[in-house]
């Protein structure tokens, strides 16, 4: 893969951080707008990349702010994670009404803005009742 793939692949991926959660202290928040049906990749596995820092510009800025506060290290030519890997750990629940996400297929049930979090309902996962006894 060469850089510029790379480079696209990443702005294409990268849809949301981590961050302060309204519902928990920690959730997942997006950092742009996501439409109805389009791929999150919340649960993507987590993946090497190698962008020269002189091709940092050709990120989208949202998502060069990520990496570069995450690997300082890619001054010096450093590896580093796509930020956005395995973000289904740190999703929130949300009833069936309110929730944005569907973990079984990855994508957005509804529109999505920009700063909003994406939650998932935890009751759609078979047998939810024995890890989520406390949601009644």
């Amino acid at each position: 893969m060469t850089n510029q793939d790379e480079i696209n692949e990443l702005n294409s991926i990268i849809k949301a951080r981590i961050g302060v959660s309204k519902i928990h202290g920690v959730g997942v928040i997006a950092i742009r707008d996501i439409s109805k049906g389009e791929m999150v990749y919340a649960d993507r596995m987590p993946k090497l990349y190698q962008v020269p820092y002189g091709s940092m510009n050709k990120l989208f800025p949202e998502v060069r702010e990520i990496i570069l506060e995450r690997w300082p290290s890619i001054i010096n030519g450093g590896r580093f994670i796509a930020p956005d890997a395995r973000l289904l750990s740190f999703m929130n629940h949300s009833e069936r009404d309110e929730s944005n996400y569907d973990p079984a297929t990855d994508t957005a049930i509804r529109d999505i803005k920009k700063g909003e979090e994406i939650t998932e309902n935890y009751k759609t996962m078979e047998n939810w009742s024995k890890i989520y006894s406390w949601l009644k």
